[in-house]
């Protein structure tokens, strides 16, 4: 098969796989907290190409380089910048302002989200939906009512006293947290506990997707993936030629 056609054909897979990232960015502007991801695209291996010199009967190999056929989307990579604040006066909404996750429990596994949308369920406990009930300093975060403080740093306070501290975790790299569900992350080491986080109650911290960036992204990758289509076609026809003409020699 031509070189021509691994390119064109890989190329397209890879801006497919751009628009599918892309699309999933968009279908998820509204979710609080979502982090937006980026396709990470790598060659996928490489030919030596090297030039063969003839000096009557002495003969060199001159190295001119490595070319790849097929690049492909090796992974997605997510950008944990913060997304902007919007001010909800909600009862249980809570955002972090700077870096740092909440931790929710999960049938026993802590996992870890930007998205602050709480409520309390029928125990009184604090919970993100479906996803578990959320960790304090002191494990599962019981307040029983609508009627408390929380301080900037986390603290619940209900009549006056503090019951728990919102736990706030972070890592020193965020290579090692995988995405489990949209907003939320599995980790493969042990989470720090923030000393000196920020909380912002009655808010929520939106999704830092930009729709008119991703939109330029998406016709770009359409645009591509149409050429590249139009070009294997090309191809094609050109083969398809040579092979008929091949065929019509005595």
């Amino acid at each position: 098969m031509s070189r021509g056609l691994y390119t064109l054909t890989s190329g397209m897979i890879t801006q497919q796989r751009k628009i599918d990232i892309t699309s999933n960015n968009l279908a998820n502007i509204n979710t609080a907290g979502y982090k937006k991801e980026q396709a990470v695209t790598t060659n996928f291996g490489s030919l030596l190409l090297s030039k063969v010199n003839q000096n009557g009967i002495k003969q060199t190999t001159e190295q001119l380089g490595q070319v790849s056929l097929i690049r492909i989307a090796e992974d997605n990579n997510t950008i944990h910048s913060q997304g902007a604040l919007d001010q909800t006066d909600g009862a249980f909404d809570f955002a972090i302002l700077g870096s740092g996750f909440f931790g929710i429990n999960n049938n026993g596994n802590v996992q870890y989200t930007r998205n602050g949308s709480f409520d309390l369920d029928n125990e009184g406990y604090l919970v993100l939906g479906d996803k578990g009930r959320v960790q304090g300093e002191y494990g599962d975060i019981f307040i029983g009512t609508d009627k408390y403080n929380c301080t900037e740093d986390g603290g619940i306070y209900v009549e006056g006293e503090l019951i728990d501290k919102i736990a706030i975790y972070d890592f020193e790299t965020y290579d090692v947290i995988d995405k489990i569900s949209e907003g939320m992350y599995g980790a493969t080491v042990q989470a720090q506990l923030m000393e000196y986080p920020v909380v912002k109650k009655g808010m929520i911290e939106r999704s830092n997707v930009n729709m008119a960036d991703e939109m330029v992204e998406v016709m770009s990758s359409q645009r591509a993936l149409q050429n590249a289509s139009q070009a294997i076609k090309m191809y094609d026809q050109i083969m398809e030629l040579a092979a008929t003409r091949i065929g019509s020699l005595n």
